[in-house]
């Protein structure tokens, strides 16, 4: 890291660690000064496009209707920035139990995410977010995953080793984030600020920024920082009630502007430039919103025409009712309905016959004992493409 590009930074300061190296430690939020009024039109196309979601959210007859899909999708391109890659089809054949031949060590990790964030979600019910909320969700994320990073990645624990990015060596690193000592300070002050009771008048989307920040620049952990940190935006949001449903997941839109997404929390930490940053991550919140729209107008478009194709092919309860369940995993057994209706094999494969007849399941070729079926036009729903490969 180059030590001259922070000397002078307001955001925070430098302190010394291995190798003759020096690491940038942040100030405590919220930072001196942050200029509202510069902010009033981002800050208002945000809250309006979630205004939009959240009324979305509030017409579904069942919110999974939109939660799992944008989970997924969330899990899928949040893995995938950081070098992690499967398909929807892999993901969710795995997820679905078809056999340890289709569980490749990036499948697991991604399938890994998205249940670390689920699990995260449903642990508000009943605790606020807090350190601990995050090393649960760190722990089922690098669960189980064969690594290849040594020995330093503890699952559920902070970094014991001084971490760095962006290199192979720290003298090489772009960035080098607080050592260990200084880290679990860091985030007690972050956990502070979460559940501070005087908010001084910033907007929680402006919270949701800040925090996303500091949590990035603190790099709590040896490795899964990125994707903790992104599933840090959705779990605050939610838990303030900005959201009403876990229904806002940013990262299949900062995805495409990856390189930007660095450079702008990269800058904060170099010259102060919070207004750039929060500027960015508010643009960021609107598209995210409005892609979520669209991917529920999708999905309720697939919803309707398949009721529509039921009613021509003799329409019932259990048909119906296997529908519903596509939306929660739109990849399934003949043995995984029958459970679900409680009927037998010979009544499920009767149900599914109609359905294949109806072109609302297909076979998912190279699955056996048991076959899979897929809901295709929920996978091109999800995905937002015309043919789903």
């Amino acid at each position: 890291m180059k030590k001259a590009e922070f000397e002078a930074s307001p955001s925070g300061r430098l302190v010394p660690t291995e190798r003759n190296q020096w690491a940038f430690v942040p100030n405590p939020l919220p930072p001196a000064e942050i200029d509202l009024a510069v902010l009033a039109e981002p800050i208002a196309q945000a809250a309006q496009a979630l205004g939009e979601l959240n009324g979305i959210g509030r017409t579904l007859p069942d919110p999974y209707l939109l939660i799992r899909p944008l989970q997924v999708q969330e899990a899928l391109t949040s893995s995938s920035m950081e070098g992690t890659y499967t398909t929807l089809s892999d993901l969710l054949l795995v997820e679905a139990g078809a056999g340890e031949q289709n569980r490749a060590p990036d499948t697991r990790e991604v399938l890994n995410y998205r249940r670390a964030l689920s699990a995260a979600i449903e642990s508000l019910d009943d605790c606020p977010l807090s350190l601990r909320t995050l090393c649960d969700a760190h722990r089922t994320l690098l669960g189980g995953v064969a690594r290849q990073r040594g020995a330093t990645v503890r699952a559920g624990e902070f970094k014991q080793y001084q971490n760095f990015i962006g290199a192979y060596e720290i003298e090489n690193a772009r960035f080098v984030p607080p050592p260990r000592e200084q880290t679990i300070a860091c985030m007690s002050d972050l956990e502070r600020f979460i559940h501070r009771d005087d908010r001084n008048g910033l907007p929680l989307l402006v919270d949701a920024a800040l925090i996303h920040y500091q949590f990035e620049t603190i790099h709590p952990f040896a490795d899964g920082n990125g994707r903790v940190g992104r599933m840090l935006i959705t779990l605050h949001l939610f838990a303030a009630k900005v959201v009403k449903q876990p229904i806002l997941y940013l990262s299949p839109t900062l995805e495409r502007r990856k390189d930007e997404y660095i450079d702008r929390m990269y800058n904060v930490s170099k010259t102060g430039d919070w207004i750039g940053w929060i500027r960015f991550f508010l643009d960021m919140v609107t598209q995210s919103c409005h892609a979520a729209v669209a991917t529920a107008d999708r999905l309720l478009a697939v919803q309707r025409d398949y009721r529509e194709r039921l009613q021509k092919a003799g329409r019932s309860a259990n048909l119906l009712n296997i529908v519903d369940l596509l939306f929660r995993s739109p990849i399934l057994s003949i043995p995984q309905i029958a459970e679900h209706l409680g009927v037998t094999y010979r009544a499920a494969q009767l149900n599914v016959d109609t359905l294949l007849s109806a072109n609302v399941l297909h076979e998912f070729t190279g699955t056996s004992n048991p076959k899979f079926f897929a809901a295709r036009e929920i996978l091109n729903a999800i995905s937002g493409i015309k043919d789903h490969a």
